[in-house]
C-alpha cells in the first residue's frame, strides 16, 4: 500500500501506530480524533507531537465530511462504537471508500517480521511474565521486548522498530498483549501465546465480562499452525475455558482452587490434567520461594528430524520433553510469582531450552520495576511500591507473605481512565493492613477525586484509614504512624501509568521526613 491518502480515525493506542506504519509505507496520512488535543493524557500528547514533526496531519475535536471525501482509504481505531458520528457521515459520503481493517495492519506487519514471536495476554502478571521470559530467552539470543516497562505497547513497538530498521537485531520477540490493542494483532503469527489470569477489569470498556473475556482470549487465534498455548489452570475462567479449545495447549497450575464473584455469579476452579505444576511450595516472606517443579510429556515446538524451531528440513515432527521433576528456588517473593515462574519456565521448555539452564536463569530474576519494588528505607521501617491495582491482584500480592511488624498500605485513587470497584478494593486491603492511607490523586489524569478516595474508605471501615490528597502526603502520613519494624508499600495503577512520577513523590517524601525528624 504506496502513494495513498488515508484518514485514520482515533488517535489512540491503535490509530497511532496504524498512522505511523501507513506513513512510513509512503502514503499520506491524516488523522482525526474526537477529543481535543488537551484532554488527551500526557503520553498520547507526547507521541502525537513526535508525529507532527515527522509529516502525519492531526484534526482534533471531531470529524468532517471533508476529510472522508478527501480519502482514498479509512482506517476506523476498533475501539470506536459502530454507532458513532463517523459511521454516520462516512454513510453520507457518496464516495466509496476503501477500508483498512486491524488485520490488515497485522498482516503488513508480519511481513517485515521473521522472527519467533511469543504473546502474554491477561489481567494480571504480563508484565512480570513477559519480563521473566525475556529475562531467560536473552541469556542465549537477542530479544525484542514490549510490556509496560518499555513503556511502550506492542503494535506501537513494533512499527517505530521497523521505521528504525532494528528489527532485524533480535532473534525472539515476546510482549504482553493488553486488551486495549489485542486486536490490532490481528494478522501477526505468535509461536507462543500465553493467558496468566482473567479476573474481571476494566470493564467499563466492555459490554459485561464475557466481552472482556472474549478479548483477551483472541490470541489463541494468534498461535501459528505449529504453535501453543500455555494457559493458567488454576484461573476459574481460564479452567473454564480449556474445554472449549481444539488447538494443542499446556496447562500450568500451582495447585490452589480459586474463586472469583462478580454481579451475584460465581467462578471456581475445576479438577482439570496438569501438565506443568509447583508443589511442596515453600514462600520464603519477601525473600522469594522454592517449589517442586513437576513436569508430565509436554509438546515443544521444536522439530524432532532438524532441532529448529523454525523447520527447515521440511518434514516436522514434535518434538515432547518430559517427565521431569527438580527443586526450583527464587528470588522474587509471593505465589502470584510462582504462577509467573511456571509460565516463563513453560515457555522456556517449548521453545527448546534446556532445563538446568531454565532453573538456573530464572532462579537468577531479581524482579522488575514496580513490583515489590523496594524504594526506601528509615529508622527500620522498609518502603516497597508495587502495581497490583484490582481487588485479585491485591490478594494474591499478600498470599502467603508475612510481615514481622504492621503493614501500612498506601494506595493511590484506583482509578485511570478505567472506573473501578473501589468499595471492594477498600474492602480487600482492609484485611491486609493495619493502616491504610488513600490518595485521592488519580494518577493518569492527574485530577483528585475526593469521592474516590471516600469509596475506598467505606470498603475499608474495618481498618483504620485516612485520605490524603496525594502519594507525597500519603507516605508522609504512612512514616509518621509507622514503628520500628513496620513495612509501608505503597500500590495502585499510578504505579504502571506514572512509574516516574509516583516513585519520585515517594523518594521525595522519605527524604522530607528524614530530614525534619
Amino acid at each position: 500500500m504506496k502513494n495513498r491518502k488515508i484518514l485514520v480515525v482515533g488517535a489512540g493506542n491503535a490509530g497511532r501506530p496504524t498512522a505511523k506504519l501507513l506513513h512510513h509505507l509512503g502514503n499520506e496520512v491524516l488523522v482525526t480524533e474526537i477529543k481535543e488535543f488537551e484532554k488527551l493524557p500526557p503520553k498520547a500528547k507526547k507521541r502525537i507531537k513526535e508525529m507532527q514533526k515527522n509529516g502525519i496531519r492531526f484534526h482534533f475535536g471531531g470529524h468532517h465530511p471533508k476529510e472522508i471525501e478527501w480519502a482514498d482509504s479509512i482506517f476506523i481505531s476498533p475501539n470506536i462504537p459502530k454507532n458513532s458520528i463517523i459511521y454516520k457521515l462516512i454513510k453520507k459520503t457518496e464516495k466509496e471508500i476503501e477500508y483498512i481493517t486491524p488485520s490488515m495492519i497485522g498482516k503488513m506487519l508480519n511481513s517485515f517480521i521473521k522472527i519467533p514471536m511469543i504473546g502474554v495476554a491477561g489481567t494480571d502478571g504480563k508484565t512480570t511474565t513477559t519480563n521473566m521470559i525475556k529475562h531467560i530467552i536473552e541469556g542465549q539470543h537477542p530479544t525484542i521486548s514490549f510490556s509496560s516497562l518499555e513503556d511502550s505497547l506492542v503494535i506501537e513497538g513494533l512499527v517505530d522498530l521497523l521505521i528504525e530498521n532494528k528489527i532485524g537485531k533480535g532473534e525472539f520477540a515476546v510482549f504482553e498483549l493488553p486488551h486495549g490493542t489485542i486486536r490490532m494483532t490481528q494478522g501477526l503469527e505468535l509461536c507462543a501465546g500465553i493467558i496468566t489470569t482473567l479476573t474481571p477489569d476494566h470493564l467499563d470498556e466492555f459490554k459485561d465480562y464475557n466481552d472482556y473475556i472474549k478479548r483477551n482470549f483472541l490470541i489463541k487465534d494468534l498461535i501459528n499452525q505449529r504453535g501453543l498455548l500455555i494457559l493458567n489452570g488454576d484461573d476459574p475462567i481460564i479452567n473454564k475455558l480449556t474445554s472449549e479449545l481444539k488447538s494443542p495447549h499446556i496447562i500450568y497450575s500451582v495447585g490452589r482452587k480459586r474463586k472469583v464473584e462478580f454481579h451475584g455469579k460465581s467462578y471456581v476452579t475445576r479438577p482439570l490434567p496438569v501438565d506443568v505444576k509447583a508443589e511442596n511450595i515453600r514462600l520464603n516472606g519477601l525473600k522469594g520461594s522454592e517449589f517442586t517443579l513437576t513436569i508430565g510429556r509436554i509438546p515443544t515446538i521444536v522439530c524432532e528430524r532438524c532441532g529448529n524451531i523454525k523447520c527447515g528440513c521440511g518434514d516436522f515432527r514434535r518434538e515432547y520433553f518430559g517427565p521431569y521433576k527438580e527443586r526450583v528456588t527464587l528470588k522474587v517473593p509471593g505465589i502470584f510469582n510462582v504462577e509467573n515462574a511456571l509460565a516463563a519456565i513453560t515457555t522456556g521448555l517449548i521453545l527448546g531450552f534446556d532445563i538446568d539452564y531454565l532453573k538456573e536463569r530464572i532462579g537468577q530474576f531479581e524482579g522488575i520495576r514496580g513490583r515489590f519494588e523496594i524504594i526506601g528505607e528509615f529508622d527500620g521501617v522498609k518502603v516497597y511500591m508495587d502495581a497490583a491495582h484490582n481487588p485479585e491482584s491485591m490478594e494474591k500480592l499478600f498470599d502467603g507473605l508475612e510481615f514481622d511488624g504492621r503493614l501500612i498500605i498506601s494506595l493511590d485513587n484506583p482509578d485511570t481512565l478505567t472506573v473501578r470497584d473501589k468499595f471492594k478494593i477498600g474492602r480487600t486491603l482492609a484485611k491486609a493492613a493495619d493502616i491504610l492511607i488513600v490518595s485521592a490523586k488519580n494518577e493518569t489524569t492527574e485530577e483528585i477525586d475526593w469521592k474516590a478516595a471516600e469509596e475506598v474508605a467505606r470498603g475499608a471501615n474495618t481498618t483504620k484509614t485516612i485520605i490524603v490528597e496525594n502519594v507525597y502526603k500519603s507516605i508522609k502520613k504512612a512514616l509518621e504512624n509507622s514503628e520500628k519494624g513496620d513495612t509501608i508499600i505503597h500500590m495502585g495503577p499510578g504505579v504502571v501509568n506514572a512509574y516516574q512520577n509516583v516513585k519520585k513523590d515517594i523518594q521525595r517524601a522519605i527524604k522530607d521526613y528524614k530530614e525534619n525528624f
